[in-house]
């Protein structure tokens, strides 16, 4: 039986049973298996305890020490019943893949696919589908994106996981504003969009820019891995296709690109004159093209 001072000494060794779950959180398979995943860093931790109950905090001895806002935190949660584990700085360290931890990990739990952290089922007439988004950078700035425009993310499987801890970072709080949807077969896509959805296709061999098009209505926006483009599988979905016009250069960044389309249908739905072409581009003669039903 531990004493009281051994219950008050930080766990230390890697071996811990609540270590070592929360280290196999650094993985996809683990948190598949325990429903659950890693947000770690103070701002992060903050703003997801705003939103939901995590599962268990680890933070060092250190952490808060000079600031009452992160204390006044630990001593809510312990008190909500949440369990809150000092450990040592190396534990930490262990529990996370950032090259200077900031002392503090949460393990909240993942959502049923398509439903908001807390289990609010959404459906939304926007949505982002990241077809083979790698970059873990990318694909958290379009979640961040995503939740800007209210918009829904379907992520295909050979897309970086979206509960991973880089992704998790990049997003900076999104993963508990958006319903997300990873490592969907895109077979099974179609059936995930709102009734009536188009599948529109950013393509840089699209005829019409994505300014021209009508983006109105149930709309899916495929944005593609930038170095090796749309894949058969999201080419063979789309019903529509769009350009985003380049005056130099050969490709924008996926998570540029796709922000640009996505704030376009936000656009559209928001401006008192959204019919496509009427965006500024300094050229009141400029070409109108609506693309409707082509396919890249």
């Amino acid at each position: 039986m531990p004493s009281v001072r051994d219950r008050d000494l930080p766990i230390a060794s890697r071996e811990n049973p609540h270590v070592r779950l929360a280290h196999s959180l650094l993985e996809s398979s683990g948190r598949k298996k325990n429903a659950a995943f890693l947000v770690e860093g103070w701002r992060h931790v903050e703003g997801a305890c705003a939103l939901v109950t995590p599962l268990a905090i680890f933070h060092t001895e250190g952490f808060g020490r000079n600031s009452a806002a992160p204390r006044a935190l630990l001593r809510r949660l312990a008190t909500a019943g949440v369990p809150v584990r000092l450990v040592t700085e190396p534990i930490v360290n262990f529990l996370t893949d950032t090259v200077q931890p900031q002392g503090i990990v949460a393990v909240m739990p993942l959502p049923e696919p398509g439903t908001l952290l807390g289990g609010k089922g959404t459906e939304l007439p926007i949505t982002v589908i990241l077809d083979g988004i790698s970059d873990p950078g990318n694909a958290g700035t379009l979640i961040r994106v995503a939740a800007g425009v209210g918009a829904g993310v379907i992520a295909t499987g050979d897309t970086a996981d979206l509960w991973g801890p880089k992704v998790v970072r990049a997003g900076a709080g999104a993963h508990f504003l958006v319903p997300i949807r990873s490592h969907v077969p895109w077979k099974e896509i179609p059936a995930l969009l709102p009734s009536g959805s188009r599948i529109c296709l950013t393509d840089a061999h699209a005829t019409g820019t994505f300014w021209d098009a009508n983006l109105d209505g149930p709309v899916a926006i495929i944005v593609s891995n930038e170095a090796r483009g749309p894949s058969t599988e999201a080419r063979r979905s789309a019903t529509d296709a769009v350009r985003i016009p380049l005056l130099a250069g050969e490709s924008l960044n996926a998570a540029v690109a796709g922000s640009l389309v996505l704030y376009e249908v936000l656009r559209q739905r928001t401006t008192a004159d959204s019919k496509p072409g009427t965006a500024d581009r300094n050229s009141g003669a400029s070409e109108r093209r609506v693309v409707q039903g082509t396919r890249a």
